[in-house]
């Protein structure tokens, strides 16, 4: 019996897009979460062997307010059963986020779930991070909530750069 080595979904090339170094500013704007301020992040993203997965590091920078300086890990990857994208990140700052994305025309949309203390109370909180695509080397991001699902609250904005392919 032959067997054959399993290939990737074709739907998995669409990550190569983010593998590379990337620098990412913005602007944090003022919510329940406290006043606004700046970010910042660099991250490093590569192939792990078999392109079925993307893997990277961010070094973050944060306002104090919101857990200061840290570090990520993530894993980017493709779920044919379900025909979604998947991110899992693991934070310095003990924080696992599991996040499910799709894109479109340039438009990459990723939506997860969280717990966040509000007025002194733990309340569910849905999260989006839409990233419009301008160029191979360029995007531009948004951070949104919601307590109800229906009202989105926009807690950060800012662009990425590719700095190299490797």
């Amino acid at each position: 019996m032959k067997t054959t080595a399993a290939k990737p979904a074709p739907e998995v090339k669409k990550l190569g897009y983010f593998v590379g170094k990337w620098a990412t500013h913005g602007t944090i704007l003022p919510g329940p979460w406290g006043k606004a301020g700046k970010f910042s992040w660099t991250e490093t993203t590569k192939w792990m062997n078999g392109h079925f997965f993307v893997i990277g590091r961010w070094d973050f920078k944060m306002p104090a307010a919101l857990g200061g300086h840290g570090e990520e890990i993530f894993v980017m990857g493709y779920d044919a059963r379900q025909n979604l994208y998947t991110f899992d990140a693991f934070s310095s700052q003990g924080l696992h986020q599991v996040s499910r994305g799709t894109v479109s025309a340039g438009r990459w949309i990723w939506t997860s779930e969280s717990i966040q203390l509000v007025e002194e109370k733990m309340q569910p909180v849905q999260q989006k991070m839409t990233m419009q695509i301008l160029a191979a080397t360029s995007y531009t991001m948004k951070f949104e909530i919601s307590y109800d699902g229906t009202t989105w609250v926009t807690f950060m904005e800012g662009k990425a750069v590719k700095k190299s392919k490797k």
